[in-house]
This record gives C-alpha cells, sequence and structure tokens, in this order.
C-alpha cells in the first residue's frame, strides 16, 4: 500500500508540474525546426522531410504517452547569398486513459542573410494552429463501481466532465538563428525562439487558462580532423515555460564510414552516429543513427533518473525517426562551401 501511494504521489507531482509543459523530444538536434522557426532550410541538400515517433511511461501507465510528428522543410530564392526558408511541422500528442491529444500544425517561415562567406543569420516567424482535446467516455468514477467492475451506463454525477472538450486557438511563434564556421573544421549554430507568444486560452471549463509562453535556447557545435574520420558533435537545448524548465546536453559522435565520391556528391556519404546526453533532473539518453544517400534513420532510449523512477522502474521513453534530405542540381552544398 505505502508503494502504491508513493507511485501515485510521484506520477501526480509530475503530471501537475509539466501539465503545462509542451512536448519534448529527445533526438532535438535530428530536426531542429521543431525547436525554432529560423532554422528552417538549413539542411544538407534543398529539402528534407522528417518523422518522428516518441512512446514514454509505458512502465508506469497502462495508457502510455505517445507522440508522433512530421515535417518537410526546404530553401527559396536561394542564389548563393540571402534566401528564404519555409516549412511545414506538425505534431500529434495522446496522454492518459481520457486520450487527452495535443495537436499542433505549424507554418515555420524565415529570412536568412548571409553576413560574411562563413556565416549565416535567420530570422523567423511560425503562425499555427493549436488544439487540445479529451475524451471523457474512456473514464471511470467511483460511483460507477459495481463490486465486480465499473458500469460506465451509471450517471457519473460529474457535471462539468459530462461531455467530450475540445478547444481550439491561434498560435505564434518566433526566433533568431546562427550558423558559423569559425575555420574550416569548426562550426557552431546557436537559436532562440519564443513560442505561445499570443499565451491563447486553453481551458476546457470556465476558468482563465492561458498557455504559458515559452522561451527555447538550443546550440550545437561540429568539431572535425583532418587526422581522423571522426566529428565531434555537442549540443544542448532548453526551454522555460511558466514554472516548468528543461535542460539536456551532452555530445554525438559522427563516423565517416565512407566518403562521397566526386562524381555523386555529398549523398554518397555513409557514416553512423552515437551519442548521449543528461536530461537535468529527468533522464539519461542514448541514441544513434546511421546516414547514408541522403536517407537517415535512428532510435533513442530514455533511463528514467529522477524520483518517478519507482514507478517506471527507470525505462523512460523510446523514440524514433526517419528522414530524407533531397538535393536538386549539382551545385555545391550551401552550408559546406567554406573553405
Amino acid at each position: 500500500m505505502k508503494k502504491i501511494g508513493l507511485i501515485g504521489f510521484s506520477l501526480l507531482s509530475f503530471l501537475t508540474s509539466f501539465g503545462q509543459a509542451d512536448q519534448h523530444f529527445s533526438m532535438f538536434t535530428a530536426s531542429p525546426v521543431y525547436l525554432n522557426p529560423a532554422v528552417a532550410g538549413f539542411t544538407e541538400g534543398d529539402l528534407q522531410i522528417f518523422t518522428n515517433y516518441r512512446l514514454q511511461w509505458m512502465t508506469a501507465s497502462d495508457n502510455p504517452y505517445r507522440t508522433i510528428s512530421a515535417s518537410a522543410d526546404w530553401r527559396m530564392f536561394d542564389n548563393g547569398g540571402n534566401y528564404m526558408g519555409a516549412g511545414v511541422n506538425f505534431y500529434n500528442d495522446i496522454a492518459g486513459v481520457s486520450n487527452y491529444q495535443t495537436n499542433v500544425i505549424a507554418i515555420p517561415l524565415n529570412y536568412s542573410l548571409q553576413v560574411n562567406q562563413n556565416s549565416f543569420l535567420s530570422f523567423g516567424i511560425q503562425p499555427a494552429f493549436y488544439q487540445r482535446a479529451i475524451k471523457n467516455e474512456n473514464l471511470n468514477w467511483d460511483n460507477q463501481w459495481t463490486g465486480v467492475e465499473f458500469d460506465q451506463s451509471i450517471n457519473n454525477g460529474e457535471l462539468l466532465l459530462s461531455q467530450n472538450f475540445s478547444v481550439s486557438r491561434f498560435d505564434v511563434a518566433a526566433g533568431v538563428y546562427w550558423d558559423t564556421y569559425v575555420s574550416k573544421n569548426t562550426r557552431l549554430k546557436l537559436g532562440i525562439a519564443g513560442h505561445h507568444l499570443t499565451k491563447q486560452r486553453v481551458n476546457f471549463l470556465n476558468d482563465d487558462e492561458k498557455l504559458y509562453r515559452k522561451l527555447n535556447l538550443h546550440g550545437e557545435a561540429e568539431f572535425k580532423s583532418d587526422y581522423n574520420n571522426v566529428t565531434i558533435m555537442p549540443a544542448f537545448a532548453a526551454f522555460l515555460q511558466g514554472p516548468n524548465k528543461e535542460i539536456i546536453f551532452g555530445s554525438n559522435f559522427n563516423f565517416l564510414l565512407r566518403g562521397a565520391s566526386r562524381a555523386t556528391s555529398y549523398f554518397d556519404e555513409i557514416s553512423l552516429t552515437l551519442g548521449s546526453f543528461f536530461r537535468v533532473g529527468d533522464a539519461i539518453v542514448f541514441n544513434t543513427m546511421m546516414d547514408f544517400s541522403g536517407f537517415s534513420f535512428g532510435a533513442a532510449y530514455d533511463i528514467n533518473v529522477s524520483r518517478l523512477n519507482v514507478a517506471t522502474k527507470g525505462v523512460g521513453g523510446m523514440e524514433f525517426f526517419l528522414r530524407y534530405r533531397f538535393q536538386f542540381g549539382n551545385r555545391a552544398l550551401r552550408h559546406n562551401r567554406v573553405k
């Protein structure tokens, strides 16, 4: 009984703390356009499509959290100097027995200025459609217990929760992104973005609950060597959303297994990436990905190390992604031309 109470308290504490926080992804470096609309178009190639699936809290709940995302982003009006980036992002998050859903469709747009031969500075904005929904018919209440089972034909007596709820709102985000080569073998990427700038009302009942604005900070570096085929890629991401905050940092290590030929350019490269990250106060994340001929796939696994591990037994979440990058024509890759 004591263990059940502790598990319940841990779950309640976690859900109360993160009830107003957005979804997060462990493999945030694979598609940073979710973090910042100013990143759209900054891809190795001309167009990239991306999809991701995340499953979380399998051992803590009979109804684990499921998040599906998909995106595409590309460059426009690119004549070798300034250009525009654009994209489409979607994600669907479902949590718990009530199928508590969050759906977002967003359109990131940006304009990138070539500061010098080695640097780009991008300014982005992102209009979006934001929806929340909850299904009450899946819930059971104490007065529906017959002594043998729950009978949902019995009136639950919950006047305010006797129906399904849905709320839809306009949303907007904005951000700034900087991408530069410090030297031939060193590249830095830094970004800052604000989400939910309209601070829209998302209440289901009569209270005036508004979605907290969110501040995102993120960065990544690439350190190559002329003497081996290993690229060290440290990265971090952090957000502040009302009382909620998250910090994740660590590094990937990319191993070039086969280089590109001059005749067929970048997409003949084959590389393997291994990495580990620490989400402060929550989990240790291990990930791996494979890249070849413009196609990438990868997976991540979270080991929960917070107080919630009483319920999770250390199992946090699993994540999988697929990505394909298109290159049209034979011109050089935009962000790999620095000498």
